[in-house]
């Protein structure tokens, strides 16, 4: 790959025979070695970044869908238990009818509740992403420019007078970028995966707690219905 790279560059530059291949070829590997070692150091937090929010997001999609189920099952026991005791029960008709009146809507309820709870879930979830996602795009322009930056400077090294400036020049503009990588990308890549991190201590109380409210409301109605039979049996 070196020596590809090598080869490419020479050619770019436009080298003239008189002067020395080896001297260049030397001052070439050095800027190339600079680059590469920062473009590594960049393509592994971005990597990183990538893994981090994967395994984050698994673990709390794994704990969301697990509370879900776990709620889907109560509901269905809910509405098992209260049929089977209006089936059971010896209330009058009257009063049986007056009340499962609204039955098929609370169990509709329940479901579009845990629906919404879903959703809410959902919308933060990607919206966390989709920072994360706009945020390493934004890095890999900074990690495709400095990748530039070597191959512009010996398209323009005619223009330099001395082969020892191609380092110098070029190196100046490898470091600024792994300047800014530090003060502004690295920082910004860490704030919007902490966004993801948050996720767990936030969201996932939160959809839990909404979970629960829809499951305790339609248990609630249950409840009131076997009350009232039971009160009507007497």
């Amino acid at each position: 790959m070196k020596s590809l790279f090598v080869c490419l560059l020479l050619a770019l530059a436009g080298q003239s025979l008189a002067q020395s291949q080896d001297e260049f070829v030397e001052y070439l590997l050095e800027i190339q070695s600079q680059a590469e070692s920062v473009h590594q150091l960049m393509e592994g937090t971005f990597d990183n970044v990538r893994f981090s929010m994967s395994d984050e997001l698994v673990e709390l999609n794994r704990q969301l869908i697990s509370r879900m189920n776990e709620a889907l099952e109560e509901v269905e026991q809910i509405r098992e238990d209260t049929e089977a005791f209006v089936g059971e029960s010896s209330a009058p008709a009257s009063c049986v009818d007056v009340a499962v009146a609204n039955w098929a809507v609370e169990i509709e309820g329940v479901g579009q509740a845990l629906s919404r709870c879903a959703s809410r879930a959902n919308i933060q979830i990607t919206s966390r992403t989709a920072d994360v996602h706009a945020a390493l795009e934004a890095a890999q322009v900074q990690s495709t420019e400095l990748q530039n930056i070597v191959v512009r400077g010996f398209i323009d090294w005619n223009a330099i007078d001395y082969t020892e400036r191609i380092s110098e020049i070029v190196g100046a503009q490898i470091q600024d970028k792994y300047d800014y990588f530090q003060r502004i990308t690295q920082p910004n890549l860490e704030r919007v995966l902490q966004g993801i991190f948050d996720l767990d201590d936030n969201l996932l109380p939160e959809i839990v707690t909404c979970v629960n409210r829809g499951v305790e409301r339609f248990n609630n109605y249950g409840r009131v219905i076997r009350d009232t039979l039971f009160f009507c049996s007497q």
